[in-house]
């Protein structure tokens, strides 16, 4: 095709994209980037109730092209030499994304394509390293649309020269009333992730941004029938290693000990709701002398524990109360171990809790608002259903502490069930560790366990599963590589596309633990520089894929229309946001229009199309002053 009537058609198709944009146009609400995302009440006057239905079932089962897990050999090296880079985009709504054309120039490798629903597909950019190129021109785009709905969004990948993070992605959702955001490419062949859920009825939310801290009381209508066991949440291993607190004498370092970026207050904000928390008592020369604090480890019965100490317990309490206050309604599990005391010098072995010890600790958690007191025993929690937590405390949700007493000698009390401390076999988990130290083994042995578990009536054997998403490298790798570089380039990135790829509506673990949660770029812990895939992947496997298991749910999918609608408009998961977010963090509530970065004006000579189509000559671009 020659340039001209390239231009002419190009012309011609953004003109109808732009008139029928318009005609669905979301009325513009500028609001803080934090509250993005809001979530519709179920109005049971508009919408006749419907029962769920395998023939309304829109789960694919389409195969999806391989994805590729990060080399870790390169993890240790600021590598560019190799210019692949892979976006992940994941569809948990019930329509199909559909690839509806795209371009790149000085691209070796410019692969995308469709998204069923309910599956992932890791797509490849590969930017060119041949000799002569000029990176600071290097750019591509990917249009997609959204079946049976008037949404589209687009990916562009490009370059920000000179920089320490030379690429850049950006996920515009504009068109959405979802806003834009400009990713750091994190390094070579480490994925940019787009999460996507909701409908065309429901309304969409992406992982753009964080919505609201209280994302389980959102979805009361669609969760609240159903057991603990039948729920999807993100959860945080070692959860109060935030920080290196250095109150015990050891050599654990920020690099092998620590594990997450944000504390417990922010860990809640980004969604997580099941927290692995390792307690001890820090005892002084004089053993008396002692405070309580979150740490990390090898042993903490060894004569002499290596390792180091996080969050202190009373930082901790007011996190939560904090929380609560701000986001009522939740079910909020805190696993909690050790239960020993090591002395500030941690030689000599453990030092056992006795009756004062115990007795002061369960004081201390007594200060921790919105704890549930006196539960049912006789039934175990994971086959309790959600309403039964979330109605507690006249709707503001529970704090369950389940406390696993092996270093608890005879005689110490274990559990103060009037106090809402409850032994942790109240609740009967399978705690799947892989214990194995490397990205690729430990994922395929997290889905073959969870592939195992098939969610079906009579439910013979479904569980509550713990999925460990993470890696148990050794000292020498966590020294040199780092946990947070582990978790957030080669392992967290993973669950989006080899992860997602291997649950169903019928298969899937109830908690996605892991490491630095919400961190998507080393030491970027800034609220807007965090990112929402587990917080919207959460939501999105709880909305659509449990909903279409009849199984599980008996309503309908509440991402479907409803059979009967008697009188109201549909409603929408989310208000419009039509922001920017930029790398840096820097946020505009109300850009212009026509601002889309990574927009290219000119597409250059050379540059070439999905249909194989390549420019013999420079031409303007016809998208660049599109208002979408």
């Amino acid at each position: 095709m020659k340039p001209v009537r390239l231009l002419l058609f190009l012309a011609g198709a953004v003109n109808l994209y732009l008139a029928d944009a318009a005609s669905d146009a979301l009325p513009k609400s500028p609001s803080h980037v934090r509250r993005a995302v809001s979530f519709g009440k179920r109005n049971s006057t508009n919408v006749a109730a419907a029962t769920c239905s395998p023939s309304d079932a829109t789960y694919s089962s389409e195969t999806m092209p391989a994805g590729s897990y990060t080399d870790w050999g390169a993890l240790g090296l600021d590598n560019l030499t190799s210019g692949r880079q892979y976006v992940t985009i994941v569809n948990l709504t019930p329509h199909r994304f559909r690839l509806e054309r795209a371009h790149s120039y000085q691209m070796d490798t410019f692969n995308w394509g469709d998204i069923p629903s309910g599956r992932s597909r890791q797509n490849i950019v590969h930017y060119t390293t041949r000799a002569g190129a000029n990176p600071v021109d290097t750019n591509g785009e990917a249009y997609y649309t959204i079946d049976g709905t008037s949404g589209r969004f687009v990916i562009r990948a490009t370059t920000h020269i000179p920089d320490r993070y030379p690429r850049r992605t950006i996920i515009d959702l504009s068109s959405m009333g979802l806003g834009q955001r400009e990713y750091l490419d994190p390094r070579p062949e480490v994925p940019v992730t787009l999460v996507i859920t909701g409908s065309a009825h429901h309304g969409f939310i992406a992982s753009l941004t964080h919505g609201p801290g209280n994302w389980m009381r959102q979805i009361y209508d669609t969760i609240k029938d159903r057991p603990l066991q039948h729920i999807v949440m993100p959860g945080t291993h070692d959860s109060g290693m935030s920080t290196i607190s250095g109150k015990i004498v050891s050599i654990g370092s920020e690099e092998n000990t620590q594990t997450q970026g944000l504390n417990i207050y922010d860990q809640l904000r980004v969604g997580a709701r099941w927290f692995d928390l390792r307690i001890i008592s820090v005892h002084q020369s004089n053993t008396a002398d002692y405070d309580f604090w979150v740490a990390h480890v090898n042993d903490e019965n060894a004569d002499v524990p290596v390792g180091n100490t996080g969050e202190s317990l009373a930082d901790i309490v007011s996190e939560i109360n904090r929380f609560t206050s701000e986001n009522p309604g939740e079910i909020i599990f805190f696993r909690v171990r050790y239960l020993v005391g090591l002395r500030r010098v941690p030689l000599g072995g453990p030092i056992d809790w006795d009756n004062a010890i115990t007795n002061n600790f369960f004081s201390k958690l007594r200060a921790i608002n919105n704890r549930c007191a006196n539960l049912d025993t006789s039934v175990q929690f994971q086959r309790q259903p959600a309403s039964y937590f979330m109605d507690r405390n006249n709707g503001a949700g529970c704090v369950i502490f389940l406390l696993d007493g092996g270093n608890l000698q005879n005689g110490v009390p274990r559990a103060s069930v009037a106090d809402g401390i409850y032994a942790a076999g109240q609740m009967s988990v399978h705690d799947n560790w892989s214990n194995l130290p490397t990205t690729q083994p430990m994922a395929e042995n997290q889905i073959q366990v969870w592939s195992g578990i098939n969610r079906v009536e009579p439910f013979t054997n479904d569980e509550f599963l713990i999925s460990q998403w993470l890696v148990s490298a050794d000292a020498l790798q966590t020294t040199a590589l780092s946990i947070q570089n582990i978790a957030i380039m080669p392992t967290n990135p993973s669950l989006y596309w080899a992860g997602i790829n291997a649950m169903s509506p019928t298969n899937w673990p109830n908690v996605l633990l892991v490491d630095y949660i919400g961190v998507v770029i080393p030491d970027q812990f800034a609220w807007n520089q965090l990112s929402a895939e587990l917080y919207t992947l959460a939501i999105g496997l709880n909305l659509y894929m449990l909903s279409e298991n009849c199984d599980v749910s008996d309503q309908r999918s509440p991402l479907l229309p409803a059979a009967t609608v008697t009188s109201g408009a549909k409603r929408r998961i989310s208000r419009p946001w039509n922001g920017i977010i930029f790398a840096n963090g820097t946020v505009i509530d109300s850009p212009p229009q026509n601002l889309h970065p990574g927009r290219v004006e000119v597409l250059k000579n050379g540059t070439v199309f999905d249909d194989g189509t390549v420019l013999e000559e420079d031409t303007l671009n016809p998208d660049f002053g599109s208002v979408v």
